[in-house]
């Protein structure tokens, strides 16, 4: 254990007594009430806390987001005791024992040159664990997952057996059939939503498909260009306000303007 660790299991001993006295006779009535789906929604949303920290670039406030996934973690486990004893370490080792099983360009004799590489020999190795278990898509954990997510989480498993796009280029072009569909639905009289939708959702589905392609996370793409719209629609409100001028009131024109500028202030 390296020195910096050290005092880790006398930490988590503690926490372990809070907790016990919080889901105790005498505790806390929500703490009680928890189940460990409840928790594991906290889980997700303490995940989100904390990419949000890691994008403000504040090193405390990421330390404080860790520290709050930890305890949910710790408090994970606490329930799960409540359920079946199987200790933390146990849990520890076995996935220590699944990284090192499915790294063999690391902890064996295979080679891996490329991340390409590394993941086809890590997926290769999952569905031989899995072989004769599960039935594709069927079985994944897709409840609770927001769309984004899910729709992630459906195509990286659909390109496991081979379903996938040989290119980011292919999926693109896709996207722009998919653009097409959508304005021949626009240019229809009598618009029918339904059909809209279905368009707009294979829009989102294909613009994720070209995100895992790029090996990029499109929740944390989204994120910043929502940042990046606020910052910038922030500025032109306070140029607005500068001249004179209610942006509500202005032209499309001049409020064009206006964004133009505040880009130009982002260079």
């Amino acid at each position: 254990m390296q020195s910096i660790d050290k005092g880790i299991e006398k930490e988590i001993t503690a926490l372990r007594e809070t907790l016990s006295k919080l889901r105790g006779k005498d505790g806390c009535p929500w703490d009680k009430e928890q189940e460990i789906d409840d928790i594991i929604s906290y889980l997700i949303d303490e995940s989100y806390e904390l990419l949000q920290a890691e994008k403000s670039g504040d090193v405390d406030k990421l330390i404080e987001e860790l520290g709050d996934v930890i305890f949910i973690i710790v408090f994970l486990h606490e329930l799960l005791l409540e359920k079946r004893e199987v200790s933390l370490p146990s849990i520890i080792s076995r996935v220590h024992e699944k990284i090192i099983k499915r790294h063999p360009h690391v902890f064996g004799k295979k080679k891996a040159k490329t991340s390409s590489e590394s993941i086809e020999s890590w997926e290769k190795i999952k569905r031989e664990e899995k072989r004769g278990k599960d039935i594709p898509l069927e079985s994944l954990p897709l409840d609770g997952l927001p769309p984004i997510r899910k729709a992630l989480a459906v195509q990286k498993e659909a390109c496991k057996y081979g379903f996938d796009w040989p290119d980011a280029m292919e999926i693109l072009e896709k996207l722009e059939e998919e653009i097409s569909e959508l304005k021949a639905e626009l240019r229809k009289e009598g618009i029918k939503r339904d059909n809209i939708k279905r368009e707009i959702g294979d829009l989102f589905f294909t613009v994720i498909n070209i995100s895992r392609k790029l090996s990029i996370d499109p929740e944390n793409a989204v994120e910043i260009s929502t940042l990046k719209f606020i910052s910038r629609f922030t500025r032109m409100q306070k140029e607005a306000e500068k001249g004179g001028k209610i942006l509500s009131n202005m032209s499309l024109a001049e409020q064009e303007e206006l964004w133009t500028r505040a880009k130009k202030k982002e260079d």
